[in-house]
């Protein structure tokens, strides 16, 4: 049993007992979940201080990173908003499974959100982010398993998917230097 399910299963005997829940998560997890989240998004801890205008310290956000400062709930949803992702992924009761597909590739999200007549593949990356929990925001990769359901969306072959990816522009190319 992993641990989400544990803790769910746990919390609704709790639930039903009229008890509380020991979700075992200690500060220096959630600490390093939150560096690691900062890391991701590819931004330092004066980047964030300069992001949110001044209303995440950059000495409060590594106070928290290091476990030197409890995170209220409060505060840890608004860390959560700020970036971008879902509260349990902030902190680290959520899994994050990643494999590594070679056919994979790789949809903008960028130009997907900017693009005319992309409200079916905005969806479909949202479900595909959601299931992932993958929460950084910019690119999203594309396995070879998810062309199917991404061509019933689409209402296409599959092998029409990624020439129709690709004539929009939806597709992100490294530019090499």
């Amino acid at each position: 049993m992993n641990k989400i399910t544990r803790i769910r299963a746990q919390y609704r005997v709790a639930m039903v007992q009229n008890e509380t829940v020991d979700v075992a998560i200690t500060w220096p997890e959630i600490g390093a979940n939150l560096r690691k989240i900062r890391l991701v998004k590819g931004l330092t801890l004066k980047d964030v201080e300069q992001k949110s205008k001044g209303k995440w310290k950059a000495v409060v956000i590594g106070s928290y990173e290091r476990s030197n400062r409890a995170l209220t709930i409060k505060k840890a949803i608004a860390l959560a908003d700020f970036y971008q992702v879902p509260l349990g992924h902030l902190l680290g009761i959520t899994q994050n499974i990643k494999t590594n597909d070679p056919t994979r590739i790789r949809l903008d999200l960028r130009k997907v959100a900017k693009g005319a007549n992309t409200s079916q593949i905005k969806l479909f990356a949202a479900w595909i982010t959601g299931s992932r929990q993958d929460w950084n925001g910019e690119i999203l990769s594309i396995r070879h398993t998810d062309l199917l359901p991404l061509a019933i969306t689409l209402n296409l072959a599959e092998s029409e998917v990624l020439t129709m990816l690709d004539n929009a522009n939806l597709i992100y190319k490294e530019i090499k230097k």
